[in-house]
């Protein structure tokens, strides 16, 4: 029975490890996709960091929050004629990085009132303004890799 478990469990890690790599790797391929996009002139309405708060259980009377700090940048751009609105920075933005890198980035753009908007062709509300795939993009992949590697073991424990 045990043996059962450590088997289903193995290969349970193995497949969250795999989908979660898949689901990443396409975010990295249409990252890297980007650099081909066409480019407008936008104008940058916001660069700003913006505190987000993950609520937890109550745990011994207090709250166990969680928060991390996110770009919270807003920008407009025309394409045939029709205006949007856009607020990708990179195609990591949804991903922890330390306060330093986004307080740089918003340096990078806080003076700005003009910025070149990169568009998908194929959906011109789907913009970033930095283009293609960076560091951050490829650390949850580590994270997948640990689940598969660990599937493994639990694997190799059955024998």
């Amino acid at each position: 029975m045990q043996s059962t478990i450590i088997l289903y469990m193995g290969a349970l890690f193995i497949l969250v490890g795999l989908a979660t790599a898949v689901f990443f790797v396409w975010r990295i391929v249409r990252a890297q996709r980007s650099r081909r996009w066409p480019r407008v002139p936008g104008e940058l309405e916001s660069a700003d960091l913006r505190r987000v708060i993950y609520e937890g259980e109550e745990v011994g009377g207090g709250s166990d929050n969680a928060s991390a700090m996110v770009v919270d940048f807003r920008y407009r751009y025309t394409v045939d004629g029709r205006t949007y609105l856009g607020r990708r920075v990179t195609f990591s933005d949804n991903i922890s990085k330390p306060l330093r890198t986004l307080e740089k980035l918003q340096r990078q753009y806080r003076d700005r009132g003009q910025v070149t908007v990169h568009y998908n062709p194929k959906n011109p509300a789907d913009s970033v303004l930095i283009p293609g795939a960076g560091l951050f993009n490829f650390t949850p992949l580590i994270t997948s890799s640990l689940f598969v590697a660990a599937g493994l073991y639990l694997l190799q424990l059955d024998r």
